[in-house]
């Protein structure tokens, strides 16, 4: 640039800012008491709001960000004051507030779903502010789609219910509104593993929906009461893959899927003998015994005063089906006794799961529920100790006719079990 072009554009720069400043000095001296503030935040009511925040030290005297005040919290604080004052933009106006002194846009900082303490320490400071949508936003997130038709999906929620996989408080009308967005009333609370779920929703839905289907997952359904992560979703089901399950992760769940989009099983290639089903359920034992095989189990244990008498032959099946089971087994010899059992007898069918399984059917004091982190620990020192084969000789006789009285080779699983205790 020539010498005399550069010199007057920066004489140009100079006025121009020269005549920003003026600018800005007018409009501060239009505005008053509230200099502090650009233009549409620049008013009593919006000043009021944001004192609370200024009280409680989320900002300082000329409403910016105090060093102790987070995104999240910043965040709240423009969706609260937006809100009330029905501001046309929500976050814009505040960006622009804060643009020296925030690192981030506050419009896209997440909102977690655990550990909310710094969420709720704003949130309080507007109790009158309906913060729902700040949870759950639903802009651009439909419905599953499926091409089944409203009898498939009635019989796919009927059996998610009789399996105990959804609340037996979810209606038919709650979970067909996951498959349509003008429909949907709440979500399906599941009450299975975060894991399961997410297996469910690979099954089920994966296949007509891969754009946003884990969102959708998180949207559409509850853990227990708790927004499933989608992340936790995603790495659920990448673990799965990874270890080669997704054909025998929960071989009931699908069944289930196969059934509801009509899926023929004799069309699938036959499993191997000695390939091992990875059944995973938090409530009761997976077996492939024949009901004769269980029955001699029960009368050994009766006959042999482990367990209460008055537990009926009913009431022992319940252990290996969840639609039958009603309550846990009486349990009348010692823990330890019962931890020797259980891994004996049930461990191979049950690899990594026989614990929680254990603490959910047996109780070893009528009422009072077992600790499933006391069965793991203390069964420690028996391995240690060597007395897997001599503990109690008639226990193992019972497992040992259980799963078929001839001593088997370990498996990778059997090992892995085994790992998982010691």
């Amino acid at each position: 640039m020539a010498p005399a072009y550069a010199t007057a554009l920066e004489e140009s720069v100079k006025k121009v800012r020269s005549l920003m400043g003026l600018c800005r000095h007018s409009l501060n001296k239009e505005k008053g008491q509230y200099s502090d503030l650009i233009e549409p935040l620049a008013n009593e009511q919006t000043v009021a709001l944001m004192q609370r925040a200024v009280d409680a030290g989320l900002l300082d005297i000329h409403f910016q960000p105090s060093s102790k005040a987070t995104t999240l919290q910043l965040r709240v604080i423009a969706f609260a004051v937006s809100s009330m004052c029905k501001l046309p933009h929500m976050y814009a106006p505040f960006e622009k507030q804060w643009e020296n002194n925030i690192k981030s846009r506050i419009s896209t900082c997440n909102i977690p779903k655990r550990n909310v303490d710094q969420l709720n320490y704003a949130m309080e400071l507007y109790p009158e502010v309906d913060f729902k949508p700040l949870f759950e936003p639903t802009q651009g997130i439909s419905a599953f789609y499926t091409p089944q038709d409203r009898d498939d999906i009635i019989r796919l929620y009927k059996s998610l219910l009789k399996y105990g996989y959804i609340s037996p408080e979810t209606t038919l009308k709650t979970f067909e509104g996951i498959f349509d967005k003008k429909k949907f009333v709440k979500p399906v609370v599941w009450i299975k593993g975060q894991r399961q779920l997410a297996y469910f929703i690979y099954l089920a839905f994966g296949k007509f929906n891969k754009k946003k289907l884990w969102k959708k997952g998180e949207k559409f359904f509850r853990v227990n009461g708790q927004v499933p992560h989608v992340d936790s979703l995603t790495s659920g089901y990448s673990w799965l893959k990874r270890a080669g399950w997704l054909d025998r992760f929960d071989i009931k769940l699908k069944t289930i899927c196969e059934s509801f989009y009509h899926v023929e099983r004799e069309n699938h290639p036959q499993k191997r003998n000695d390939e091992r089903l990875i059944h995973i359920s938090k409530n009761v034992f997976y077996s492939n015994k024949s009901r004769k095989t269980k029955q001699a189990v029960y009368s050994a244990l009766i006959k042999g005063g482990y367990i209460s008498p008055d537990t009926t032959s009913a009431i022992f099946m319940g252990i290996f089906d969840e639609t039958k089971f009603t309550r846990p087994i009486l349990w009348k010899k010692s823990q330890t006794s019962l931890m020797y059992f259980v891994y004996l007898t049930f461990r191979t069918d049950n690899p990594f799961d026989f614990w929680t399984k254990c603490a959910n059917c047996f109780q070893i004091q009528e009422g009072k529920p077992i600790n499933r982190e006391s069965l793991r620990s203390n069964f420690r020192p028996l391995i240690n100790k060597g007395k897997l084969g001599t503990y109690d000789i008639e226990l193992k006789r019972i497992a040992d006719e259980y799963n078929g009285c001839t001593k088997k080779k370990a498996t990778a699983s059997d090992e892995m079990a085994t790992a998982y205790i010691t």
